[in-house]
């Protein structure tokens, strides 16, 4: 699907982030690596360092704490909220959505429309188009995007596949409509036979959480993980994206009327630098625009990883620049795919905050 929407713009983002740093070398004990073995992984995967969050820390605090702070900051009143839009894989409950929790704890009108979308990776450009549709019957009303998620808690700790690189993160954008901006082009993509090579079995009705779900077992590759874990098939997941998403950012290049040479910078979710750096040369674009530093520094926090990466660069960006033509791309879990190219003059407000972990 491409659509394209009128008038709409992104005016303020804030990252919170865990106050917990984990250091790949203090986990070392738990993957069996030979310190040459670590050191290559270091320098090509960008295993380094990550974010965690705490026990009893839940995607609804952080997004009510990024909430506040905007309001703090007077970027935002709460009155003006007339949607919440959240994608996470890691919700506080089954039931109920995260989107309703936040709303009732800020004491935000009834009448604001309330949505939950089980997106990871491609949360964000999937949140923000469904923040646009929102946005279409709102008036002068603003969407608060939330995305993020808190996957550390479903990832085993001796799962040496995925843990080294796995954050966790949450951002809320607001998206409000806006007068004569320009047009805002998005594609949403999807491979859904191929689903199950990113899943976490168990927890579903499919396969209920039993005692015998729990347990860890060692795969060929080394990694000890249970059915109630993340897992991911890495060469299919890294075909798929590495081939699906140049070809997706490209048409809709083209149904925006634009190239590679016309977008200032391509921000991408960031599952590793190694794989960034191929899908720069996929795209056919420098390093210097696709940023790919985010891992080894916060680790990857599945859809919090575009707006993590805009707030992180967000100075560099636009030093000497008041608007700035963007591409942002997303690919993971479904399989499916996101991109949205947009203008965006400088935000309202972009920034990256700590979580107060409490006790």
């Amino acid at each position: 699907m491409i659509t394209t929407f009128s008038n709409k713009r992104l005016s303020a983002i804030v990252t919170v982030l865990p106050t917990r740093e984990i250091d790949f070398a203090d986990e070392m004990q738990n993957y069996g690596y030979s310190e040459m073995k670590m050191k290559k992984l270091k320098k090509i995967m960008g295993y380094d360092k990550r974010r965690a969050a705490m026990p009893g820390e839940t995607v609804s605090g952080y997004a009510e704490y990024g909430i506040r702070h905007l309001v703090d900051q007077k970027v935002l009143r709460l009155e003006d909220v007339g949607g919440i839009i959240v994608t996470t894989t890691s919700p506080d409950y089954f039931m109920p959505p995260v989107s309703n929790l936040i709303q009732g704890r800020l004491d935000i009108s009834t009448d604001c429309v309330c949505i939950d979308i089980s997106q990871a990776c491609s949360g964000y450009s999937v949140g923000l188009t469904y923040a646009m549709m929102t946005l279409e019957h709102l008036s002068d009303k603003k969407v608060l995007l939330v995305s993020g998620d808190m996957m550390t808690f479903k990832v085993g700790a001796r799962d040496r596949a995925s843990r080294p690189i796995i954050g966790d993160a949450v951002t809320v954008s607001v998206v409000e409509n806006a007068t004569a901006a320009e047009p805002v082009y998005c594609a949403l993509k999807n491979k859904g036979q191929d689903a199950m090579n990113i899943v976490i079995p168990a927890g579903g009705t499919a396969m209920p959480i039993t005692p015998e779900t729990s347990v860890e077992t060692q795969d060929a590759d080394g990694n000890w993980r249970s059915p109630e874990q993340f897992f991911m098939e890495g060469d299919e997941v890294f075909n798929f994206a590495i081939n699906e998403t140049p070809a997706m950012v490209g048409e809709l290049l083209q149904t925006a009327g634009k190239t590679v040479g016309d977008i200032d910078y391509f921000v991408c979710h960031q599952p590793n630098p190694f794989m960034l750096k191929k899908m720069a040369e996929k795209i056919g674009v420098d390093q210097e625009r696709l940023p790919n530093d985010i891992v080894p520094k916060y680790g990857n926090s599945n859809s919090a990883t575009i707006p993590v990466t805009f707030c992180e660069h967000y100075n560099e960006m636009y030093a000497g620049r008041d608007v700035l033509q963007l591409c942002l791309a997303s690919f993971g879990a479904g399989l499916s795919l996101g991109a949205v190219v947009m203008q965006v003059p400088r935000l309202d407000y972009c920034s990256i905050i700590n979580y107060p972990h409490q006790g």
